[in-house]
């Protein structure tokens, strides 16, 4: 009986894994995101300036002599954010980008790499607000601040904006596809999702998240074999990439069943992210404790 009752669960926490299969989307944007940058939000490196020569420094030493050298130059603040972001020093990046928006509110560089800050902390209101600023007083600013925009609109449940912003952008580039490619397996249309994530992977193939995203469509397509080769590509490109690394746990559990092996996924998944939102840990450790139950006599 109680393995009876046990598999009448499983099976219905399958099929709801399965009614939610787009959801799992890791990578276009917070580990997700199409484009470059900390898992694909738009970026831009910014280009040192011209400086005398001198004694060799290291770079933070550097930025600080450049910010001594030349105090209303943006560059240097945005080089100490560059720096402090990558040691994990995220409140010190966020005070250093605004002190290069201040001496240039339009500074393409800063205004990505705090909008991708606040991407990950989920401040999307303050970065709708930074980026609807920049383009209003600069309608040719670079496409990646339109898709930077698009990408926070969503998320903050403003679809249609999102969509509308997108749509008005010219040219075809790959930070676009990869965007479009995300708003897609974000919605709720399967139609179209398939082929925007083919047109993102055609535009770039050692994109990591493209992969991941393909693998995606895939799955709401109904091909989890395909889908599973597009994860391990993605993977093989990115070994940390948490989004692929959950997927695969996805795939191998739910489409597979291959329990085994989605535990095993999902313990390298857990070695990068904790988010769970298809319930994968409560499926597994179900496994887990049927398997090690007593035996009936």
């Amino acid at each position: 009986m109680l393995v009876k009752d046990f598999a009448s669960w499983r099976q219905r926490a399958r099929k709801t894994a399965r009614a939610r299969r787009g959801a799992t989307i890791f990578g276009a944007l917070s580990l997700v995101l199409v484009i470059a940058g900390c898992g694909g939000f738009p970026g831009f490196g910014g280009a040192s300036p011209a400086s005398d020569a001198g004694p060799r420094l290291d770079a933070r030493g550097e930025a600080l002599a450049g910010m001594a050298r030349q105090p209303s130059e943006p560059y240097w603040p945005f080089r100490l954010a560059e720096l402090s972001a990558a040691a994990d020093s995220i409140p010190a990046a966020v005070v250093h980008l605004k002190a290069a928006l201040a001496l240039n509110p339009d500074y393409a560089p800063a205004l990505s790499l705090l909008t991708r800050i606040y991407f990950d902390s989920r401040a999307h209101a303050e970065a709708i607000t930074l980026l609807e600023g920049t383009l209003a007083r600069q309608p040719l600013a670079p496409v990646e601040l339109r898709v930077a925009l698009a990408l926070h609109l969503d998320a903050a449940g403003e679809r249609g904006r999102a969509e509308a912003v997108l749509a008005a952008c010219p040219g075809d580039s790959r930070e676009l596809r990869g965007a479009r490619s995300y708003l897609s397996l974000r919605g709720d249309n399967v139609s179209g999702v398939l082929e925007a994530a083919e047109r993102a992977l055609e535009a770039d193939r050692d994109n990591a998240v493209n992969h991941n995203n393909y693998g995606v469509a895939l799955l709401c397509a109904g091909r989890p074999l395909e889908a599973r080769d597009a994860f391990q590509a993605a993977i093989d490109r990115d070994a940390t990439l948490a989004g692929a690394l959950y997927n695969m746990a996805i795939v191998e559990t739910f489409y597979l069943f291959n329990d085994s092996a989605g535990r095993e996924w999902f313990a390298r998944y857990r070695q990068h992210a904790s988010d769970d939102p298809d319930g994968l840990a409560s499926v597994l450790e179900a496994d887990v404790s049927r398997l090690n139950a007593p035996k009936a006599r």
